[in-house]
């Protein structure tokens, strides 16, 4: 459509359209909201396996995340059993997953954005949807590695809570 500069065509105004609540949402509602609240994520570092700079560069960031943990930078969980160094679940490659609940998620995800190097990371939430965690609602930094979701549940029968004992995440007190 072309418009002359004759016409009396006005573009519509822009701006801030002014706000008006609608909602009939009720404090149920909102509770509802509350409870349903995703409160652990899991951040998996990739490397390649067979590749010694690749393997001593992602040893080297676990050994100054459990560092950062015992100065009390953050609290979140490398994987109690080490290192992946080889395929392992969804994950094709070498590998270490880093527990977070959402007390602790916008310093966990700050440092890896700062400082995973040259690896992958893949972020996701820990929730009764463990397929739609690893996909649909992951988020990566650096280049994504290919998953293999055939061993993934579309829904579990309840929600992964890990690390009771530190009393975050689904084990924080209400």
């Amino acid at each position: 459509m072309q418009i002359s500069p004759d016409s009396d065509y006005r573009p519509p105004a822009s701006g801030p359209v002014p706000y008006t609540n609608t909602s009939t949402s009720t404090n149920a509602d909102l509770q509802s909201d509350y409870d349903n609240e995703i409160k652990e994520f899991h951040f998996h570092l990739y490397w390649f396996q067979n590749n010694k700079a690749s393997h001593e560069s992602a040893v080297k960031l676990r050994d100054r995340i459990l560092e950062l943990v015992r100065q009390g930078f953050f609290q979140v969980v490398p994987l109690k059993n080490g290192i992946n160094t080889s395929p392992r679940g969804p994950h094709p490659i070498g590998s270490y997953e880093v527990w977070c609940a959402r007390e602790d998620f916008a310093r966990c995800y700050s440092w890896f954005v700062l400082n995973r190097g040259p690896h992958s990371v893949l972020i996701h939430p820990l929730t009764r949807e463990e397929l739609a965690d690893h996909s649909s609602r992951a988020t990566w930094l650096g280049t994504p590695v290919p998953l293999d979701f055939t061993g993934l549940s579309p829904h579990l029968d309840h929600t992964p809570s890990q690390y009771p004992e530190l009393g975050l995440g689904y084990n924080a007190k209400k």
